[in-house]
């Protein structure tokens, strides 16, 4: 897609609507140079104040101290409009440069976020966004960023997260907000319908599996049966927590139990391979016999696996086998 060049400079990207030269894009370089108390109803212009404020005094709201540094910012959209060339080690080597001139600077560390997340990298991507916004809490470019970075990895609470961040914060008319506002809305949609509830309760339902999770790993089985059970209390069509559960089960000798989860799990996804593997080994069980640890599976399948067009199943077999 071709790019855009600043109506004033002609070298750089514009990123900007100007009112003040009546609409035309320009470059932030070029708003910088140009601001004046005629742009005082400007976002950027306000932005620019919010920068230039060592603290932020709002209830709620953490004090932060941001740098504003318009050759630094100049150097970062230079290493971006590399990225976007698709000269992902030039801009990194620049962007490298600039940390360890500027480790602190928000902009350097979202143009590193930036790198990352090109790479696909998201870990990565949303350690150096959240860095960034934890100097200047307004970026809300490194926001949205992030909320991608999250909903490519797959973890949709903390993508609602930081998209409603970029809701809150950003300008309703503007593009990333808006398409920030209908992920959330499409979200909170495809769940109802889906499973007839809201999305508070969704997240806490999720909440309660992840705690669920936990006592898991700690093998502390009733309790994260009772977590389980509260999670599908509050989401029903969640196999993850009927999996686990029949897990637990079978760790308790409890085989019916087990048998009767998994085939819960299995009527929600009947493809939700670690259901089926583990329903196999619980079936050959003697009632009040325990699975061993050492046959323990638990994994995070739809992160792991369809994701990533792998098999359980096959997975499994080639370890039972070799």
């Amino acid at each position: 897609m071709k790019k855009t060049k600043c109506a004033l400079c002609s070298r750089n990207k514009a990123r900007r609507k100007c009112a003040k030269h009546g609409d035309i894009m320009i470059c932030p370089q070029c708003c910088a140079d140009s601001r004046d108390a005629i742009c005082s109803d400007c976002r950027y212009y306000k932005r620019a104040g919010q920068y230039q404020s060592s603290k932020i005094s709002k209830p709620g709201k953490r004090h932060f101290i941001a740098e504003i540094n318009e050759e630094v910012e100049r150097a970062v959209d230079d290493a971006l409009a590399l990225v976007e060339r698709g000269n992902i080690p030039e801009a990194e080597h620049k962007l490298e440069s600039l940390r360890n001139r500027y480790p602190t600077n928000h902009m350097v560390n979202y143009g590193i976020g930036v790198v990352h997340a090109f790479r696909g990298d998201n870990d990565k991507a949303i350690d150096y966004f959240t860095r960034a916004t934890r100097v200047f809490p307004y970026l809300i470019e490194a926001h949205f960023n992030k909320a991608v970075a999250y909903k490519n990895n797959l973890d949709i609470k903390n993508a609602i997260k930081s998209f409603t961040e970029v809701i809150e914060l950003g300008d309703p008319e503007a593009d990333i907000v808006r398409q920030a506002s209908e992920f959330v809305a499409g979200f909170e949609e495809e769940v109802m319908k889906k499973s007839n509830i809201t999305l508070d309760q969704f997240f806490e339902s999720q909440g309660e599996f992840e705690s669920g999770f936990s006592f898991m790993e700690e093998g502390a089985w009733e309790k994260a049966i009772a977590r389980f059970k509260r999670a599908v209390s509050l989401n029903p069509d969640h196999p993850q927590s009927y999996g686990n559960m029949g897990l637990c089960y079978a760790q308790l000798g409890r085989k019916k139990d087990a048998l009767d989860a998994f085939d819960k799990a299995i009527g929600l996804d009947p493809n939700y391979e670690p259901a089926i593997v583990n329903r196999a080994f619980v079936e050959r069980l003697e009632e009040g016999e325990s699975l061993t640890r050492e046959r323990f599976e638990s994994v995070n399948y739809y992160k792991e696996y369809p994701f990533k067009k792998k098999s359980f199943i096959r997975e499994t077999l080639h370890e039972i086998l070799k």
